[in-house]
């Protein structure tokens, strides 16, 4: 990489027609890099690009992740970067380094392609192999106003089966509950509160997204499972206490959630600071 400026960096993204490849197709050409394509009905494949490019990014359902990697990995030079954009992260940095010479790591926008600009928000970044490319990439992130954090791919995870798979969950159920009671909108809207609202508006970009890539999350995850029972035994706890009107019970399930609540903002200051 060392004799590579970056008008020469050639950059392919593998899955670039679908929308986060996309985004990043617009992101990396804003920011002055020729960037190749593969997809569905492209010209250029995928083996061509890990053939071809000195940066390749992985962009494709994780149902199809493994036999993308299995073809093209072996193809990329030692000196090129290999990264992907996938929400899980530890089974894919390990396969990426199990097929690959080449330097490798794991990125996961915590955003979606809506999203006009990268400025200020956050990008996970996983360590996988190499180091000089890795700073590339998290350089030019930072450059352009993401806010990056690098940890282990376990953590990442870990943290996932919270952020993502218990937070869509009850997305989800809350959607399913509203939907099955026949509710009159009209009156429910007119009656939301500004909490009830921002949920419920939430809810709605469900519209918008792939069911299967929320499976996916739900059930690829090895830490999603513990998640989801530990907070479904909060709600038995919970509703258990409504049941019984045991005020006692109540009120310290709240303030835990009190505390909850206040240490993650206090985090968020501190980060903000």
């Amino acid at each position: 990489m060392n004799a590579v400026c970056k008008r020469d960096i050639l950059i392919g993204i593998v899955g670039g027609k679908g929308r986060m490849g996309n985004w990043f197709f617009r992101f990396l050409t804003d920011a002055g890099y020729q960037v190749l394509v593969s997809d569905m009905g492209t010209e250029l494949s995928s083996e061509d690009l890990a053939r071809r490019c000195h940066v390749v990014i992985v962009s494709v359902p994780m149902e199809a992740f493994s036999s993308v990697i299995g073809r093209i990995g072996p193809l990329m030079p030692k000196d090129a970067f290999l990264t992907d954009l996938c929400s899980l992260k530890a089974v894919q940095v390990q396969e990426m380094l199990q097929n690959t010479v080449c330097s490798v790591a794991g990125s996961h926008p915590l955003f979606g392609p809506a999203e006009d600009s990268i400025n200020g928000r956050r990008v996970a970044l996983c360590p996988g192999r190499g180091n000089e490319w890795f700073e590339w990439w998290r350089s030019l992130l930072e450059s352009r106003g993401a806010c990056v954090h690098c940890t282990d791919a376990a953590s990442h995870d870990r943290a996932m089966a919270w952020v993502q798979a218990l937070n869509h969950f009850i997305l989800i159920s809350l959607g399913k509950a509203v939907f099955d009671q026949g509710l009159d909108m009209e009156e429910l809207v007119f009656l939301s509160t500004p909490s009830f609202s921002k949920q419920m508006e939430i809810v709605a970009r469900l519209f918008y997204q792939d069911p299967q890539l929320y499976a996916t999350i739900q059930m690829a995850n090895p830490f999603a499972a513990n998640v989801l029972h530990n907070f479904l035994g909060v709600c038995d706890k919970l509703h258990e206490a409504v049941l019984r009107t045991d005020r006692d019970a109540f009120v310290e399930l709240f303030r835990s959630a009190q505390a909850a609540g206040k240490t993650y903002m206090d985090t968020v200051g501190k980060q903000t600071l």
